[in-house]
């Protein structure tokens, strides 16, 4: 009895532990289809992903609301952002679930050109807010927060 009651313990945790897995991963897509449409101007990506109350608060600390936002990947962005590429990867997740709500933070690695030549690296923080509608995650509100290139030390002088 006691083993058959241990084994049921440890298939409930499981569970637990691979429906979280399965949760974090569902999250971490998210994140990868909003970056993707930003970089492909994909508006229409974004309607289906965002909330209708979605809100931001940009690299520059501006707050925007949900249709300010998709328009700026609107097709004519796009022409305006002609001759600039670049590419993105979301890593270092930090994830706290809640049900029908999550916290997630993310780094975004840009690797970009302009003209044809690259630009430094640059990274930023991201916070998401995350809410389940239906059965689908959809992304209530971001904030972006810089992060500062490394500092290379001042040369010392000689003594």
């Amino acid at each position: 009895m006691k083993i058959a009651f241990l084994s049921l313990i440890v298939f409930v945790c499981g569970l637990s532990v691979s429906a979280q897995t399965a949760g974090e991963d569902q999250l971490k897509v998210l994140v990868k289809s909003m970056t993707d449409a930003q970089i492909a101007y994909d508006a229409n990506t974004l309607d289906r992903i965002l909330t209708a109350d979605y809100i931001e608060i940009s690299p520059l600390g501006e707050f925007d609301p949900r249709d300010k936002v998709i328009g700026f990947y609107s097709p004519e962005a796009k022409a305006q952002a002609a001759g600039v590429t670049a590419t993105v990867e979301p890593t270092d997740f930090s994830i706290r679930s809640y049900g029908k709500f999550a916290i997630v933070i993310a780094k975004l690695n840009y690797k970009m050109s302009a003209g044809g030549k690259d630009l430094p690296p640059r990274a930023i923080r991201v916070t998401y807010v995350m809410r389940k509608d239906g059965n689908a995650w959809k992304i209530a509100s971001a904030q972006y927060t810089g992060i500062r290139p490394p500092q290379t030390p001042p040369n010392q002088s000689p003594k």
